[in-house]
């Protein structure tokens, strides 16, 4: 009886065990054209990726490529003990981009499914915790064990329409590819390696690309077009290669695009411990991140978060039309509304409550008048930031007082 424990998480994310085949052994396995390309350039870190090449089952080919003499020989050393082993010379041009695509691609042109994956080393010491976990998250997601290779290539096996398993970006204080959007300078770069080709998808500037690091699990068919495309090292840039802007730069982010194309899904895959860890600590972050939102911004949850943009140009618009802006509301959520007018550039000249029992007279600097103390007309803005239970009794009143241009109910968003 086999086992059903891969996760799918969403449409974006699988979580695959290490310590057992979710589906048993497959037979039909050793027949399958399976690959794993790896691109070493640094001798002195090979042991730490030596460990997880031995995770490669004994029937799935493994190619390394190098520029390095000293990993030259490391690289025969490790060969002498395992078949389906073949080490591919190659200059450094193109990096590890052109292990897969020019040193390689013939090779990979031959195989169902492939792997790839390159060493990383920090280029400043400052920044060696973060890199340690970039790359703990490229191996670790890609080659854990034997077991979670197999749960891989089963998990293709399973979904038809998977084209492309990406490590996640790392769960790193440094590191901002998981927070923001990650095109830096590469979006027209990329559109331009998207029509060289022939790729018709959508490329959204506004949306991140899932790739990011150029380590990868993929069905070959999924990047056929990037495959079949005849490169060659003259093709990118000399070094030193810039920090952004490349072709190579384009290469990391296209590949979700050339699945896409091709009609495939692109997911993250990893193994549950590092899920677990993955967890914990963006739950951590984002909690830390909504306190400081919240004091700073006045925002409070996600939601408020997704609308704010919308809200504040609203209100922006509002503000410019009206020559008084007033806050209904002098609790937390009136002084959590000031502090967003005040980042969107809103000045306000008071707050309004019912009564002034058990209010104070000034907030942060700012004045508190009961109701009957305002004259209003059609040049006065009033914000309602108040409990939902009093919203709709204060919005009744306004109704016969203001303008439907004239007030604005921040909390009903």
């Amino acid at each position: 009886m086999s086992n059903t424990h891969d996760v799918d998480f969403g449409n974006t994310h699988c979580i695959l065990p290490t310590n057992y085949m979710t589906d048993g052994y497959d037979n039909g396995m050793s027949n399958k054209r399976i690959a794993v390309v790896i691109h070493l350039h640094y001798s002195d870190t090979f042991d730490k990726y030596k460990d997880y090449c031995e995770n490669i089952p004994e029937e799935i080919t493994i190619y390394f490529t190098t520029s390095n003499e000293e990993l030259n020989r490391k690289i025969e050393n490790f060969s002498l003990y395992r078949e389906n082993c073949r080490l591919i010379a190659k200059n450094n041009r193109g990096r590890d981009i052109s292990s897969f695509l020019v040193a390689c691609r013939k090779e990979i042109l031959n195989h169902e499914y492939i792997c790839f994956l390159h060493d990383k080393k920090e280029k400043n010491p400052s920044s060696k915790l973060d890199v340690d976990k970039w790359i703990y998250s490229q191996w670790e997601n890609m080659l854990s064990s034997k077991n979670y290779i197999y749960n891989v290539i089963s998990y293709f096996n399973k979904n038809d329409q998977l084209g492309l398993l990406l490590p996640p970006v790392p769960a790193s204080e440094r590191i901002n590819f998981a927070y923001m959007n990650n095109w830096k300078n590469n979006y027209e770069n990329t559109i331009k390696l998207a029509q060289d080709l022939n790729l018709q998808c959508d490329i959204n500037k506004e949306v991140s690309p899932m790739a990011i690091g150029t380590v990868f699990w993929a069905r070959v068919d999924a990047l056929r077009k990037l495959f079949e495309h005849e490169w060659k090292y003259e093709d990118f840039d000399v070094e030193p290669l810039a920090d952004d802007g490349t072709l190579s730069h384009a290469v990391e982010r296209i590949l979700e695009f050339a699945a896409k194309d091709s009609g495939y899904e692109c997911k993250w895959v990893m193994t549950e411990s590092y899920a677990e860890e993955r967890l914990g600590y963006f739950t951590l972050a984002l909690s830390k991140a909504f306190d400081r939102l919240r004091s700073s911004l006045g925002l409070r949850y996600i939601y408020d978060l997704d609308e704010f943009d919308t809200k504040s140009l609203e209100l922006k618009k509002l503000y410019r039309d009206h020559k008084k802006t007033y806050i209904y509301g002098a609790g937390i959520l009136g002084t959590e509304c000031l502090r967003s007018m005040d980042f969107i550039g809103v000045k306000i000249d008071g707050f309004i409550v019912t009564d002034m029992s058990g209010n104070e007279s000034v907030i942060e600097n700012i004045p508190v008048h009961a109701f009957g103390e305002i004259e209003f007309d059609r040049e006065t803005l009033v914000i309602i930031a108040t409990n939902k239970k009093y919203q709709e009794e204060i919005i009744e009143i306004f109704k016969n007082q203001l303008t439907s241009n004239s007030f604005y109910n921040w909390c009903s968003h």
